[in-house]
């Protein structure tokens, strides 16, 4: 069976501070976890799995919302911060040694802030078994990452799962072609992606401050369109899969599988 994973890097909202704008650290938690409420709304109402690559800093703000996500939900690593500078080795060991305290569980995989992942070999000595930290596009001005490979591969110990890309297009399905593409874009890519690409997953990702309302922020309009427009095309988005019969599934167990 063909399996959606849908991701959420669960952390602080730092973006305005990339734009130079003042933001405070209580407003940051607060935006990210008023939009996490938002979409465990629509995620409640299909009864969906989802994997959840949560920042320590966020997990320490919000422990008994990650032990309630992780009952049903995958909790997987986003590293200490959203921070590129917070992860060396000592900090992503430290970020996942936090988050199995709170969950009580252990944490399998890791995706880098922004993509920005240094060695994915290493990974496995930390006791994770899984990245999810390579999108092989080519984004002008953000990512030349065109030399990664598409498919699910092995990187030592490690499996490298990469966010759902098609070949020779440069085309993805990550979260500015979501919310900014129309709903058609997302449906043709994920049927292409299956059928003629014969991907066993398509990926998608979001964060959970797209699903409130940032409009005050001086940021890019194509980074904080209307969050209910996003709710909405994404429930359609969830519609649509089911009646293709695509199951959504935690990467944890769709890596069992």
């Amino acid at each position: 069976m063909k399996k959606i994973l849908l991701t959420i890097d669960l952390e602080e909202f730092d973006l305005p501070r990339e734009f130079n704008q003042e933001i405070s650290e209580e407003e940051m938690y607060a935006l990210s976890k008023s939009g996490l409420d938002n979409l465990m709304k629509l995620v409640s109402k299909h009864d969906i799995e989802l994997t959840f690559f949560a920042t320590a800093n966020f997990a320490k703000k919000y422990p008994q919302t990650i032990k309630e996500l992780s009952s049903k939900h995958e909790i997987a690593s986003h590293g200490y911060s959203h921070s590129s500078s917070a992860q060396s080795p000592e900090h992503i060991w430290l970020a996942k040694e936090e988050k199995e305290k709170i969950v009580g569980k252990k944490i399998r995989g890791f995706r880098a802030p922004r993509w920005g992942i240094k060695n994915i070999d290493s990974l496995s000595d930390l006791g994770l078994e899984y990245d999810s930290s390579t999108h092989p596009i080519f984004l002008p001005g953000r990512y030349m990452n065109l030399n990664q490979r598409r498919d699910i591969h092995k990187r030592g110990n490690i499996i490298e799962i990469p966010l759902s890309t098609l070949p020779i297009v440069n085309l993805s399905i990550f979260w500015l072609a979501f919310k900014n593409f129309p709903l058609i874009y997302s449906k043709l890519f994920t049927r292409v992606n299956f059928s003629l690409v014969n991907s066993p997953y398509t990926m998608l990702v979001f964060h959970p401050w797209e699903f409130t309302n940032i409009k005050k922020f001086n940021v890019s309009p194509y980074i904080k369109r209307n969050h209910i427009m996003l709710l909405n095309k994404l429930e359609k988005y969830i519609i649509f899969c089911k009646k293709k019969g695509y199951k959504f599934s935690r990467i944890d167990r769709f890596l069992e599988g």
